[in-house]
């Protein structure tokens, strides 16, 4: 009591008094200094730098950020920046106003110990994480420099300045993307335990149901990624080449992971995911096309008992010899597929290294055919128009 009464005199109140008026009229600068930061520096800088080395973020074709919303986002940080940093000025203001005061220094201790309790607790937190911390550092280190290795190695691949025997180039990118896959995979399960209150069940309950939600949705999804790994290992076809699966024929397009796109000579596009693809038969025209003897395209014909047979083949071989695209060597030839009641039904093989051009080899085989014929007076019995795949 004596020691309170002794810290009312007038020249303790006086000095409080003074303390206080310090504490609010520095409050007063503290706030004109933090505005006047924010206001003329900070948000200029923001600004300045947003415009003058920030171009935009891309995928492809979509701008992800543009510099007007990096600006916009960048000054609404900034503004709770300003604003933490004034109620932590004025918070600590109020403590130091209620410390001058022996009536109120207790409630100003409190003041004082329930903000600076949570930040202590958090120091103490981040200290004891640090090992762990360390720890992710370096998987994150080694799992980014291992890639960044295997990658420069598929790349050496892909381009041809790396030959390994048995390791085709075009298999390059899918065992990238494997290796990728599997490497992050590897480091999540690693990293996992060391993550902060990671031993916690709510942790575990959303890691089981994350789990669950996969297994659940990405059946068919998975299945296409696989089968399109599988693809791409057996080198069925590449991009550009001319292909059929199923009732489908025309050219390779695009190839991702989950399907691939073929477009007919109607310039159709059709979608075939990769699971169809991996259950189906897959003709690929242009591997056979790109040799020397080129593939064999067939064409069937009717012949009526009438027209001689060696002379029905040889005006058969004259008329594939003037089609454009059809090889001289190996020469075109004749197959007697079946005798009917009224004509025989042969079929004519010609050799071409533009499988690709088969619907136009056709139909201007069909002219050079019906040409010969009636050049030479010679009636074809039930003809029929051939319809070539498109």
């Amino acid at each position: 009591m004596l020691e309170y009464l002794k810290e009312i005199d007038w020249v303790n109140i006086a000095r409080m008094a003074g303390l206080s008026i310090a504490v609010v009229i520095g409050q007063i600068i503290i706030y004109k200094l933090i505005i006047r930061l924010f206001k003329k520096h900070i948000n200029p800088f923001i600004l300045k730098k947003s415009k003058d080395s920030f171009k935009g973020l891309k995928f492809r074709n979509y701008t992800l950020i543009t510099p007007a919303w990096l600006v916009h986002t960048g000054f609404f940080f900034s503004k709770l920046v300003m604003y933490a940093a004034l109620l932590f000025s004025l918070y600590a203001s109020i403590t130091l106003l209620f410390g001058i005061y022996p009536g109120t220094r207790n409630f100003a201790m409190t003041l004082f110990y329930g903000l600076a309790n949570p930040f202590l607790s958090i120091l103490d937190s981040f200290v004891s994480y640090i090992p762990n911390l360390l720890r992710i550092i370096v998987l994150v280190f080694i799992a980014r420099y291992l890639i960044k290795f295997v990658k420069f190695l598929m790349k050496e691949i892909e381009t041809g300045r790396l030959v390994i025997k048995g390791f085709y180039p075009d298999w390059a990118s899918a065992t990238f993307n494997l290796f990728r896959l599997l490497t992050y995979t590897f480091m999540a399960v690693l990293i996992f335990p060391l993550l902060p209150q990671s031993e916690t069940d709510i942790f575990r309950g959303i890691s089981v149901f994350l789990g669950v939600l996969l297994s659940l949705g990405s059946t068919t999804i998975i299945s296409n990624a696989v089968a399109g790994l599988v693809l791409t290992y057996m080198r069925s076809f590449k991009l550009g080449d001319r292909v059929k699966i199923g009732e489908v024929v025309g050219d390779v397009v695009e190839k991702t992971p989950f399907a691939v796109r073929i477009q007919t000579n109607k310039k159709e596009v059709v979608t075939v995911p990769n699971s169809t693809l991996l259950s189906s038969n897959v003709v690929n025209y242009s591997t056979s096309g790109n040799e020397k003897a080129g593939v064999i395209i067939s064409l069937p014909i009717t012949v009526g008992y009438d027209v001689p047979r060696q002379r029905a083949i040889g005006f058969l071989t004259d008329a594939a010899k003037k089609t454009e695209n059809v090889l001289h060597d190996p020469a075109p030839f004749v197959l007697v597929k079946n005798l009917g009641n009224d004509a025989s039904e042969m079929e004519l093989c010609v050799y071409t290294h533009k499988p690709e051009n088969q619907a136009i080899i056709f139909s201007e085989l069909n002219n050079n055919i019906r040409d010969l014929f009636e050049a030479n007076g010679v009636e074809m019995a039930v003809p029929r128009i051939v319809n070539v795949q498109s």
